[in-house]
């Protein structure tokens, strides 16, 4: 990779917020970008280019994931739409009747699902070229914020701090229904790449790590992060709006709205490393194949309303093997 050693901004960046960034699951410099300028993008971060994009949504993109031989979206317009591997043609899959918040891509089963704003989960076989044709519709007790997919399982976190794992074989009732130890709305979730459990991250600061009950021996744990000490003394406390892991050391990183990211080992419960300085909030996190890059997409995320801001920006976070690596690990 060029700028081995320093992070570098991606040029021709999306020109308003950016809601989703999320690296191909085999190819270490194709990123897929979703944002609020109602456009995709796909870049090359090897060469930092714009390989392609379209316009297809006519409103903000909230979610975006790569599957086996395309790119998929949703967003404010209620459309789910499927990107060929080419990047020469877009499809719609299907609509919801609310605001598609999330979209995300079982690879073992070549299944896509895609949450909403209208409580419902719906899954899809993108191979079919029927319009509308759902393989499944559940609906659920409240509007889907964030899912995560990862071999059989996927996790969904809904308003309400309610969080809901399906094994996407059995999608008739789920696995497990919690109610998240957070206090306060959850703003992200991520398997752990083993599926032993999940980390989520609430809109006060906080993130919690979950195992499963097939994990034996694991404790459950949540604890602070993404604070800041005021000058009079107060507490600043942040969303913590992006999370996501290793692909190799599954320790994982945080993303706030204070725009730190914060790297972590969920096995000796401790931080590994801190990275500052990023102009605005931290909307979305993602690991390369390799987990030799990370993409880091500095955005405001408008939590104190509107206001003047940075410019939206995408950083390409070289990564080292050593700090990855939890630290009492040999080998």
């Amino acid at each position: 990779m060029s700028n081995s050693q320093r992070q570098y901004e991606l040029s021709q960046p999306p020109s308003d917020g950016i809601s989703q960034v999320a690296f191909h699951a085999t190819d270490n410099v194709q990123l897929l970008v979703g944002s609020w300028d109602q456009q995709v993008r796909v870049y090359d971060i090897e060469e930092n280019r714009l390989l392609a994009s379209h316009h297809d949504h006519k409103a903000a993109v909230l979610g975006v994931a790569y599957g086996n031989d395309c790119a998929f979206s949703g967003g404010l317009d209620r459309r789910v739409l499927s990107w060929d591997g080419g990047y020469t043609r877009t499809r719609e899959i299907g609509r919801h009747d609310g605001e598609v918040s999330a979209v995300e891509f079982a690879f073992a089963h070549n299944i896509l699902f895609s949450g909403s704003w209208d409580c419902t989960l719906r899954a899809w076989d993108a191979r079919l070229q029927a319009h509308d044709a759902a393989l499944k519709t559940l609906s659920m007790d409240e509007r889907i914020y964030s899912m995560s997919a990862q071999g059989d399982l996927l996790a969904v976190a809904l308003a309400g701090r309610r969080l809901l794992i399906y094994d996407v074989r059995k999608l008739e009732s789920p696995l497990e229904a919690r109610e998240s130890s957070l206090k306060y709305p959850t703003r992200c979730v991520q398997m752990m790449p083993d599926c032993a459990g999940f980390v989520s991250s609430s809109v006060e600061g906080r993130v919690a790590v979950e195992y499963f009950s097939s994990a034996s021996g694991k404790q459950n744990y949540a604890f602070k992060c993404h604070r800041q000490l005021a000058s009079d003394g107060v507490d600043m406390v942040y969303p913590v709006n992006a999370v996501a892991f290793h692909p190799v050391h599954h320790t994982f990183v945080t993303g706030g709205s204070d725009g730190v990211v914060s790297l972590w080992d969920p096995e000796n419960k401790k931080r590994l490393k801190q990275y500052q300085g990023y102009a605005a909030s931290i909307s979305s996190l993602s690991f390369n194949a390799s987990g030799s890059a990370l993409a880091v997409a500095s955005s405001y995320t408008y939590e104190e309303g509107e206001k003047d801001h940075p410019s939206d920006a995408i950083w390409i976070k070289p990564i080292s093997e050593s700090e990855t690596k939890p630290k009492g690990r040999k080998g």
